[in-house]
């Protein structure tokens, strides 16, 4: 009896340790699968998407900008005065003699073409505009500046100058070129005081006095910014700026 009690107690103790080998050999492995090469695609999609939405909202800054500064000119504009024509009796006309007539015909120069001018100047100057917007969007900031200074040259005085000026000192301004940065801002502030880059151009000065150490001067702009454009958006920022810079 003794024999067959040790033999059932060695027979269950065998048992055990086989139960034990196979469940540690079913235990999963806890290492995680390494990174496979889709997730590093959909992480670089990921990426170009953002940039995409960037550059997008961007542009559509720039046309609320633009569209607000018509509206301000409608509104502040006098109206029209309604002029009645007045009526003057037919002018007559005498025909010279047909014979007259011929040299003169003989010796017409047909007429030169005038350049183009007008709304398909203005179409493509903002078509441009755009483009450089989107070279700006996606860091290209040497290539968004000769962009936007051809952009600035074609049409001076037109409603998308100050525009250009100013992203001309935004893209010093992104490459840390504070000293070109400002004179470009100062240029839209002085050249264009009028007009919807304005009230950002200052805000931006004050921001460039901020990044150089400048804060007096930078406060001192702020409250500027405050007094000539109060309704602004640079007003807005401005305010923000002044409760967290310090002298």
């Amino acid at each position: 009896m003794k024999r067959l009690a040790a033999a059932i107690i060695l027979l269950a103790l065998v048992t055990s340790c086989a139960t034990r080998k196979t469940d540690d050999n079913d235990v999963p492995s806890l290492v995680p699968p390494p990174e496979t090469s889709s997730a590093a695609a959909a992480n670089a999609a990921s990426d170009a998407r953002l940039a995409e939405m960037q550059t997008s909202m961007t542009e559509l800054l720039e046309r609320i900008d633009v569209l607000n500064a018509r509206i301000a000119r409608l509104e502040a504009a006098p109206p029209a005065e309604t002029r009645v024509a007045a009526q003057t009796p037919p002018r007559v006309v005498e025909q010279a003699p047909r014979a007259a007539l011929e040299p003169a015909r003989a010796s017409a120069q047909p007429r030169a073409t005038p350049p183009v001018s007008g709304p398909l100047q203005n179409a493509a100057i903002a078509d441009s505009y755009h483009a450089a917007l989107i070279l700006f969007g996606k860091g290209r900031m040497a290539d968004a500046r000769i962009a936007l200074q051809q952009v600035f040259d074609a049409d001076p005085s037109g409603e998308l100058a100050d525009n250009a000026l100013y992203w001309i000192g935004e893209t010093y301004y992104a490459a840390s070129d504070f000293t070109n940065a400002m004179r470009a801002y100062e240029r839209v502030t002085k050249e264009y005081p009028e007009q919807n880059k304005a009230p950002d151009a200052m805000f931006k000065i004050g921001l460039t006095f901020e990044k150089t150490g400048d804060l007096g001067m930078a406060r001192k702009t702020f409250n500027e910014v405050l007094r000539r454009y109060p309704y602004s958006t640079a007003a807005s920022s401005a305010k923000l700026e002044l409760k967290r810079v310090k002298y």
